[in-house]
């Protein structure tokens, strides 16, 4: 199916510098055919240029196939006001068409530059996208285009917030499409921008004003120790020129074609030239330290920057029953798409399901600032007074490159006598109450023949049903998966169900843990269980294996953007553990 005609004209600046050249382009987008492409005049502005453009892109929709062809006029501008810019007309696809009119402003010459306090020139690009004679494309374009990465820093620590960018400097005109925009694997990612427009800003650079298209632009948390290459970007390009030569060293053939272009008084003959390029970014690696060791707390989870911990009980009157719910609330700065629940030692009595995660950030601040809560929600026991001890949230600063600790207040519930508060709907006695019209006898009567009626339909079918043949061979199968504690688990990561597989192992490994060495489901945190099994004889490897395995778990059920990867692997050690805790 041919993609919708689209007819329109677009502009490079809207507020254009005296002086300064822009670009006024008109688009024929999903056309097969045109012809007598009409170019109108542009009253007061100067036009030095122009050149035709084709490109081929793909829409998002169906990843439907468009045709792009394109008109581009140069233009400038030597006095101060509003100027319109005329639509154009073509025949496209045996149907004349009009493109829209624009309107743009000249003002005086002269701005700021990003990065600097310092005035600076316009960018000269008319001057750099003339071709003289001698002069190399190639080189050229490596000197006035290119696209550059760059990063804050090149060596942190696991978790800890990187800012990486990716632009495209220019001062040629150009016609770029993005071919290939960069992937950062090894790290959680957190964009910093919302729409990458397309309008440049002007920048910078070793003392070189350039026209800046933003590519990509992203915090970054690294997951794991080791280094990371980071993915290149590349942009197809073509370099717009003006190629310039001396009229006495043309052919005859070429001087006629010349002769419009030549510059009055100059003695020089001036054509269009367009050299198409590929630009990609410098690789970049960033080298990822791990957490030091040395006095690394025992409850400590993974967040990286400054935070504080509290822990919030909305309920004040509370009654056997109730609906309860306890926030974790962590507020600050740092690595929020990479924190899970602390561990909290809850009442004996008290059995919580997971919890609900929200979090809010600025993502257009680095590093990131915001909170990330873990909602608990579980039945009031019975009366009472209950304590959620102070819980202390353990982070490692960066910038201090220690660990440091936040500790929440202790949390009191008070559970009174009396109903649970539920909603009811009460019956309005004052309303009337409808009579039935049918006698109430006839109601009884259909009720016992309906039951007659399945009874005897049930006795057919029993009859007519055939006696299931159990095989041994299915006998040990279901006691071997009554047997396996993985069995769940295994069957969620058989059907390609991940996030099922990560809580099915999180769960049967706690069962297991709570089955075997007799714990109670408020002791269930990591911190304790490693004392019990220390004390059970269970050796040093093991127990940290069991810590990565549920902090594993914990990053795949609670963290959005974390990559879940060799499930299989994961599944093998979880295996070794619970022989080694249950050896029967």
């Amino acid at each position: 199916m041919n993609a919708q005609v689209k007819f329109y004209t677009v502009v490079s600046e809207q507020e254009i510098k005296t002086g300064q050249y822009f670009q006024v382009q008109y688009i024929a987008e999903g056309a097969t055919d045109v012809q007598n492409f009409n170019i109108p005049t542009f009253k007061d502005l100067t036009t030095h240029y122009s050149f035709d453009s084709k490109s081929t892109s793909f829409q998002s929709t169906g990843l439907q196939l468009t045709e792009a062809f394109s008109k581009i006029i140069v233009l400038s501008g030597k006095k101060k006001g509003r100027y319109i810019i005329p639509g154009a007309t073509a025949i496209i696809n045996g149907k004349r068409m009009r493109s829209n009119s624009l309107v743009i402003k000249i003002v005086s010459r002269g701005f700021s530059s990003v990065g600097t306090a310092e005035p600076a020139e316009f960018v000269p690009i008319d001057e750099t996208s003339e071709l003289l004679p001698g002069e190399n494309a190639e080189e050229k374009i490596k000197q006035n285009l290119f696209l550059r990465a760059s990063i804050d820093k090149r060596s942190c620590f696991a978790g800890e917030a990187v800012l990486l960018t990716y632009k495209l400097y220019a001062r040629i005109h150009n016609t770029s499409q993005l071919l290939k925009r960069p992937s950062l694997p090894g790290l959680s990612v957190i964009e910093m921008v919302d729409n990458y427009k397309d309008r440049p800003e002007i920048e910078v650079l070793d003392g070189r004003a350039y026209y800046v298209n933003l590519i990509r632009k992203v915090q970054g948390f690294p997951l794991q120790p080791g280094t990371i290459q980071l993915d290149i970007g590349e942009i197809s390009s073509i370099a717009h020129f003006i190629k310039t030569a001396k009229a006495g060293k043309q052919n005859a053939n070429d001087i006629n074609d010349l002769l419009n272009r030549a510059d009055p008084g100059s003695g020089s003959l001036r054509s269009p030239y367009d050299h198409p390029v590929i630009l990609k970014s410098q690789p970049l690696s960033l080298e990822v330290k791990p957490l030091p060791l040395t006095n690394q707390p025992e409850e400590f989870s993974g967040a990286v920057g400054q935070f504080t911990f509290s822990i919030e009980a909305a309920q004040k009157d509370i009654h056997p029953g109730d609906l309860v719910k306890i926030r974790l609330l962590i507020k600050g700065k740092g690595n929020f798409p990479l924190l899970i629940p602390p561990s909290v030692k809850w009442p004996k009595g008290v059995d919580t399901a997971e919890p609900a995660v929200k979090e809010e950030f600025n993502k257009y601040l680095y590093p990131l600032q915001g909170y990330k809560s873990f909602e608990y929600s579980f039945t009031a026991p019975d009366t009472g007074s209950y304590i959620i001890p102070a819980t202390d949230f353990y982070y490692f600063d960066p910038l201090t490159q220690t660990y440091e600790s936040s500790k929440s207040d202790t949390i009191k519930i008070e559970v009174t006598p009396g109903a649970p508060k539920r909603e009811s709907v009460i019956e309005d006695a004052s309303l009337p109450v409808k009579e039935d019209r049918i006698p109430r006898q006839f109601y009884w009567f259909a009720v016992v023949a309906l039951l007659i009626i399945l009874w005897i339909v049930y006795q057919v079918w029993r009859v007519k049903k055939p006696e299931p043949v159990i095989t041994v061979k299915e006998t040990k199968e279901e006691l071997k998966a009554n047997l396996d504690p993985l069995a769940s688990a295994k069957t969620a990561l058989q059907f390609g169900n991940i996030i099922n597989f990560y809580h099915e192992l999180e769960k049967s490994i706690w069962k297991t843990i709570a089955d075997s060495c007799t714990v109670l489901p408020s002791a269930l945190n990591k911190q304790n269980v490693s004392s019990v099994l220390a004390s059970k004889g269970i050796d040093a490897q093991t127990i940290q294996s069991l810590k990565e395995v549920l902090n594993e778990c914990e990053w795949a059920l609670y963290v959005p953007s974390y990559e879940t990867k060799d499930a299989e692997n994961l599944l093998a050690r979880a295996v070794l553990i619970i022989e080694k805790i249950n050896p029967a």
